[in-house]
């Protein structure tokens, strides 16, 4: 079985070589000593300028590589890393993040060790513990929640659902090959999207609680305003992201996998919370006229009670923590905004939790 390891990158020569390696250590397996996979390592760049393409060369014929002689968005370099890879499975790893060393053969010993091979699994994905810009770890690990076995009803009820960000995925191949290539004019950015979503709809998801790689986060401005992640720095536009994110991967899913899923969908109970605080913090780019707090706490309860995985101890606090944004003045809202990102109280929410399978 061979694992095709996609790494995407636009001028992240400063932690390019980190995730490289990373890549590159998959094939020694780990100090578990589980059985190796066959592991290439494909490395896409889009006309970066700070000397990643030197980067990239030195590691001479141990990699693959492709750079784009001109800026052309991230589905571009996911285009170019599907068409030069042939592993069975494929993992797009960021330029910025890296993976433990065990990550891929922890995944396929877990896969081997599912009823008949986990032949109708399409993809595996595990938690991400998140690191600072130096790669110092972080008190936080990610997703919360993951969901995995069949999310279908999920995504037809939620337009998504729990899961980690590109590099915490390893998908079948032949679960997201039809949806490639990508339009590019539609995913310069959050190109991870549509395998994320579409995968789930030829397989089961295969979850493994433990973090086997590490999701950077370089931008102290997004944390500080409580935006979760490197791109939209406030929470209004990561609201017309999600957006776009979800009606462009269905869209291919129409097309390409004959289901139309139009919605009206529940919003899940993490992007209520960003919906929220958009609503409360910047209310003049909030992107959904007709919210108020009345229907902000409807649809929480609904969210919460739809949405499975959360114990009782979590819904409370999750409301309690609506109800305290919602009458706080706007600067005391503003201050408060950043307990979205606090990894200590998502640590002490996690301890109510009967058991430690659930992130």
């Amino acid at each position: 079985m061979r694992v095709s390891i996609l790494i995407s990158s636009h001028n992240y020569a400063r932690f390019l070589a980190e995730a490289i390696d990373s890549a590159l250590a998959q094939r020694n397996g780990g100090p578990d000593a589980l059985p190796v996979p066959e592991v290439e390592v494909v490395v896409c760049d889009d006309a970066s300028s700070d000397g990643s393409d030197a980067v990239i060369r030195r590691y001479g014929t141990r990699i693959r590589h492709w750079i784009s002689p001109d800026n052309r968005g991230q589905a571009s370099m996911m285009n170019a890393a599907m068409a030069l890879s042939t592993g069975d499975w494929v993992l797009f790893l960021d330029a910025d993040d890296r993976l433990e060393p065990q990550a891929l053969a922890h995944c396929l010993a877990r896969l081997r060790a599912e009823p008949d091979g986990g032949r109708d699994v399409a993809k595996i994905q595990f938690l991400l513990r998140c690191i600072d810009r130096e790669g110092r770890c972080m008190s936080r690990t990610i997703p919360y929640l993951m969901h995995d076995g069949d999310v279908r009803p999920l995504i037809r009820r939620f337009g998504s659902y729990g899961g980690p960000p590109s590099s915490g995925n390893l998908y079948r191949r032949s679960a997201i090959a039809r949806y490639f290539p990508l339009a590019e004019a539609d995913w310069r950015r959050a190109a991870d999207t549509p395998p994320f979503i579409l995968a789930p709809f030829q397989g089961r998801v295969l979850g493994i609680d433990a973090a086997l790689g590490a999701y950077r986060i370089h931008s102290g401005t997004n944390r500080a305003r409580g935006c979760f992640g490197n791109i939209a720095a406030r929470h209004a536009d990561t609201l017309r992201v999600d957006r776009h994110r979800r009606e462009a991967s269905l869209a291919l899913l129409a097309r390409h996998g004959g289901e139309r899923i139009e919605g009206p969908f529940l919003p899940a109970p993490w992007n209520l919370r960003t919906r929220v605080l958009s609503w409360r913090t910047e209310p003049q780019r909030h992107p959904y006229r007709h919210d108020d707090a009345l229907r902000l706490l409807q649809l929480q309860a609904r969210s919460l009670r739809e949405c499975p995985g959360y114990t009782r101890p979590e819904r409370y606090a999750s409301q309690l923590w609506l109800m305290a944004m919602l009458v706080a003045p706007p600067a005391l809202a503003s201050r408060m905004a950043v307990t979205n990102t606090s990894g200590r109280l998502r640590s002490w929410l996690r301890s109510f939790r009967p058991d430690t399978a659930v992130a």
